[in-house]
């Protein structure tokens, strides 16, 4: 299992990060034209007085090593399910796989720290585990190099968001 932390600040406050995070036309923008995915779909997105749930469907546009773009073949996707508590401000997602499933698990938990009026940092702490005899490890630095990527450009994405739309 490998486990990461990932952080970047924002311009915005702390309840403007929270909606940004669940615009449909920022995150399809991001996805899109900022990650280059060629899928991205909102399956499913509920609301209630005290939780958030989006269900997305992505392929992701990835550099990977030849054994791992083997196993998972050319039309890899995940499915994240993300919840958010609106009380707590606790948010956690996972990523499911669309190929196997009961060996690669992806985990997270974000959240947002208040840095001033119109400043936040966003933490987002991972939990990789690939459970694939001899390899299990190239999949699981694999997984974190691409995460790492994904999320320093969605970063640049959000924050020239932020800018262009003048929000705080």
């Amino acid at each position: 299992m490998r486990r990461f932390t990932i952080t970047h600040e924002f311009n915005v406050s702390v309840e403007t990060y929270w909606k940004l995070n669940f615009d449909r036309e920022m995150n399809e923008a991001m996805f899109r034209q900022g990650l280059g995915f060629p899928d991205y779909t909102v399956q499913e997105f509920r609301e209630t007085d005290t939780e958030i749930f989006r269900r997305t469907l992505a392929t992701p546009k990835m550099d990977l090593p030849a054994v791992v773009q083997k196993a998972l073949g050319s039309s890899f996707r995940y499915t994240e399910e993300t919840r958010f508590n609106k009380t707590t401000k606790a948010c956690t997602f996972k990523g499911i796989p669309s190929t196997m499933a009961d060996k690669l698990t992806t985990d997270a938990s974000m959240r947002i720290e208040s840095l001033g009026p119109n400043k936040v940092r966003r933490v987002i702490d991972f939990s990789v585990d690939a459970k694939i005899f001899a390899v299990g490890g190239v999949f699981e630095e694999t997984a974190e190099a691409n995460m790492r990527k994904s999320y320093d450009v969605s970063a640049r994405f959000m924050q020239k968001w932020i800018a262009d739309k003048g929000l705080t």
